[in-house]
């Protein structure tokens, strides 16, 4: 154990956990582990003091427990999570699958049982949850042990329900704000607080204080009655008082008080908080859909397929998709990229296929319905975004992106990718004959270009240019010696068939902002080139070894940034260089680089720029 706790009242030190849902205080008991089908508690299989969710299984090849302890001291919690199980008999694949947690309390000694995602298992997803102190005495949430999981396939603690054990005299009176339904970027003027509360007390509650405050201001009161609120019974809400906040970040945090004239007596659950976003005005949201596939993958085709059959019924401009060809199973997809692998790796994913919404909701594409597209569109966006592009006949690819931020960013990034409408020579094991929106080319990688300090309201521009050169090659496989080496050739089946996407993404929580199809339009002499005052830039030589000469005729004068940036997304060289109007030449010195393949790009002091990949030879 991370740090004291009793259960029942004894102090423990240890436990024991099972692959069939239980955890076990009783380290040295003599009962064999249960068994995967959900029992009724009390029962004789299961050992003395334990915690039950008793029926998951955990036989599949990603079925794990994971721990984790968060929080400070001495108010930590410490979860274990029963990861990608199983129910009963149906071992857990990529379309069938559950997440399940107990959760620890420091201090309080509280016991929580997470019901957090289930996947498919459309009438199999029952188990037995309780708390069993020796075989003649437990006690078990109702309906046990055929309780069905309520939670949907969604990642995120959005649908989260749980069920609270506590030791000793159970509280008269105690109820807590459960759920807050505010939007997490709200529009200035949508202010009406609303969410769910549930009573955990033994005794109805027939009326309440239901209280909130904004960024640890005032609080606002609502006498809530009339009411008959049972013990475990959840209850909606909207406050009457509506909020006024400006347009920023918040934080809100809603609560009970004055339970039936009554103080509630266990007030560590009362406060739910939430942070918003306020954003100026509302704006269609256009879901960015990125999905992790393979030509070698079997499960990937009913996904695809699954994706394709909502997604081509809706207008195609309604949202944003991306496919990422993989290097695996096997030996991958012949269209798998050293950029599509990192932003893999960008999201920590270990399995296809997968696909993410809007950077958040992380799932097998067999999972994905109209209702979630429905649901993302519905979202607030938090950017105005679009832009065009030109492809010209020396196959250089110029995006002019034009952004807006509806509220004050501190920092985000703007990527841009190049996809190809539809293959059809990566074919390879998995049945499908044709591929759609499969990325050729991020811009300048798939590293993106940072967006900081932007206020509110306040439009900016970005121009990005990149030349596919060489030929096209068709790698056997998506091997990493076979990937296609931007520096000497290109995968594109047909340059007319690319489109360019781009979408504005967050930090650390990776939520996408917005998403846009740009539009396609004719070349003009200033697009061939950038940035646009920039003309004619000239690199070599290609291969290099000790230096990269650039020639460039300059239309003023114009402060530039040269980057060298690795396969791997990182900077190796980064040069601030001046230039003034006329032809100008400027020398990179890569004696001390490795030798393999780099980006080489050129940006002005906007950020617009021009990319072209470079190999370094000895």
């Amino acid at each position: 154990m991370p740090f004291p706790f009793k259960f029942n009242g004894n102090a423990v030190s240890g436990f024991k956990i099972s692959s069939s849902g239980v955890l076990t205080f009783d380290t040295k008991s003599t009962v064999a582990a249960p068994s995967y089908t959900a029992v009724a508690l009390p029962s004789a299989t299961i050992p003395d003091s334990s915690i039950c969710i008793s029926g998951l299984v955990g036989k599949g090849a990603n079925d794990l427990v994971i721990v984790k302890t968060f929080g400070k001291a001495p108010n930590r919690q410490f979860w274990l999570q029963f990861n990608s199980y199983g129910y009963g008999t149906v071992t857990s694949d990529g379309s069938n699958f559950t997440y399940w947690g107990i959760v620890l309390e420091e201090t309080s000694n509280a016991i929580y049982v997470v019901d957090q995602r289930t996947g498919g298992y459309a009438s199999t997803k029952l188990v037995s949850v309780g708390v069993q102190l020796n075989a003649t005495t437990a006690i078990s949430v109702e309906d046990s042990p055929a309780l069905a999981s309520l939670a949907t396939a969604d990642p995120t603690p959005e649908d989260n329900l749980f069920y609270t054990f506590r030791f000793g005299q159970q509280p008269s009176f105690d109820m807590a704000t459960t759920k807050i339904t505010v939007p997490g970027f709200p529009v200035l003027g949508e202010n009406i607080i609303e969410g769910s509360v549930k009573n955990f007390g033994i005794a109805n509650v027939t009326s309440y204080n239901l209280n909130y405050r904004i960024d640890g201001g005032a609080t606002f009161t609502d006498t809530v009655k009339g009411v008959n609120i049972k013990k475990f019974d959840v209850l909606k809400f909207a406050h009457t008082v509506k909020w006024n906040a400006s347009v920023g970040g918040h934080i809100l945090d809603v609560w009970t008080s004055n339970l039936n004239g009554n103080p509630d007596e266990n007030v560590s659950d009362d406060t739910l908080t939430k942070k918003l976003f306020v954003i100026s005005k509302k704006v269609q949201r256009k879901p960015l859909y990125e999905i992790f596939t393979s030509s070698t993958c079997g499960p990937c085709t009913p996904g695809n397929i699954n994706f394709h059959n909502i997604v081509d019924t809706e207008p195609q401009d309604d949202f944003v998709a991306i496919k990422y060809q993989q290097n695996f199973p096997g030996t991958g997809d012949p269209y798998a990229t050293t950029e599509a692998i990192n932003r893999r790796g960008f999201y920590a994913i270990n399995s296809i296929p997968r696909m993410q919404i809007d950077g958040g909701w992380n799932n097998n594409a067999q999972a994905f319905t109209g209702a979630l597209h429905d649901n993302s569109r519905g979202i607030n966006a938090q950017f105005v975004l679009d832009g065009t592009y030109t492809i010209d006949t020396s196959k250089t690819v110029v995006a002019k992106i034009k952004y807006t931020p509806l509220f004050d960013v501190s920092t985000a990034k703007l990527y841009v990718a190049i996809i190809e409408n539809k293959t059809t020579k990566n074919v390879k094991s998995n049945g499908e004959k044709e591929f759609d929106q499969v990325m050729k080319k991020m811009l300048p990688t798939e590293a993106g270009t940072v967006i900081s300090n932007k206020p509110e309201g306040v439009a900016d521009s970005l121009t990005l240019s990149y030349k596919f050169v060489g030929k096209y090659r068709l790698p056997v496989d998506g091997a990493a010696a076979n990937i296609i080496n931007h520096t000497l050739e290109h995968s594109v089946e047909e340059f007319s068939d690319l489109r360019v996407i781009a979408w504005v993404q967050g930090g650390a929580d990776k939520q996408v902002y917005q998403a846009a199809n740009l539009s396609l339009k004719a070349p003009t002499v200033s697009d061939k080139n950038l940035p646009i005052n920039i003309k004619n830039i000239v690199t070599y030589p290609n291969p290099a070894s000790d230096f990269i000469n650039i020639k460039m005729n300059v239309e003023r004068e114009e402060q530039l940034t040269l980057v060298l940036i690795g396969t791997n997304g990182s900077i190796v060289r980064a040069i601030e260089q001046s230039v003034f109007a006329g032809e100008n030449q400027l020398q990179i010195n890569t004696a001390d680089l490795s030798t393999g393949m780099y980006y080489l790009s050129i940006m002005d002091s906007r950020n617009n720029s021009h990319t072209e990949g470079i190999m370094i030879a000895k």
